[in-house]
């Protein structure tokens, strides 16, 4: 039996099950690094992902694939070091992602996503905490029902090779080893 759209958005019960996609335009899979005292933010511009949202909400699966050619803080330079082989490998490594293991409930709308990150060929686990922000209807009549999900978690990313680095005169290093994964994501029903 199929659940119908809210007619607002409802925090109170997760959308139907079935295979969600990642809406493109309000969605945002971003990274924070510190980069000698201030911290840098960036973002992938190009990827594609899946939510599959099961009857039994631990059973539900995510998959993300990211272009790692279209990572961009707004600085080309930096945009061109990050896509190097001191980083990213792009030209060795064009995607980079993310496959969930275990959903697990923390709390009324909050879980933790384990699952599966790939960078550079390299595959480790890690820890996504995750709330649920609701569902409901489009923005009009025309637009499909949307459910909405934010995830963030810290990584170390020599963990997968990504070691360049260069020691600061008055103590400490350029770049962080850790960090900072900030999702914000709309989903949409698959067509």
């Amino acid at each position: 039996m199929a659940t119908e759209t809210p007619e607002v958005i409802d925090r109170s019960a997760l959308p139907p099950a079935g295979t969600w996609t990642f809406d493109k335009n309000h969605t945002r899979l971003e990274f924070v690094a510190r980069h000698m005292l201030s911290k840098v933010r960036g973002r992938f511009t190009e990827f594609e992902g899946t939510v599959t949202i099961a009857e039994l909400p631990e059973q539900s699966h995510v998959e993300v694939e990211m272009q790692t050619a279209s990572i961009t803080t707004d600085t080309s330079m930096r945009d061109d070091h990050l896509r190097s082989d001191d980083f990213l490998e792009v030209d060795e490594h064009p995607v980079m992602s993310f496959r969930s293991t275990e959903l697990r409930p923390t709390g009324e709308n909050t879980f933790q996503l384990v699952g599966d990150l790939t960078i550079k060929g390299i595959t480790r686990q890690v820890v996504l905490d995750a709330e649920f922000n609701g569902w409901g209807p489009g923005a009009s009549p025309d637009n499909p029902p949307l459910a909405a999900f934010s995830a963030k978690t810290e990584i170390n990313r020599e963990d997968w090779d990504m070691t360049w680095n260069v020691a600061v005169e008055t103590g400490g290093f350029l770049v962080s080893k850790k960090v900072q994964i900030e999702i914000e994501t709309e989903l949409n029903p698959q067509q």
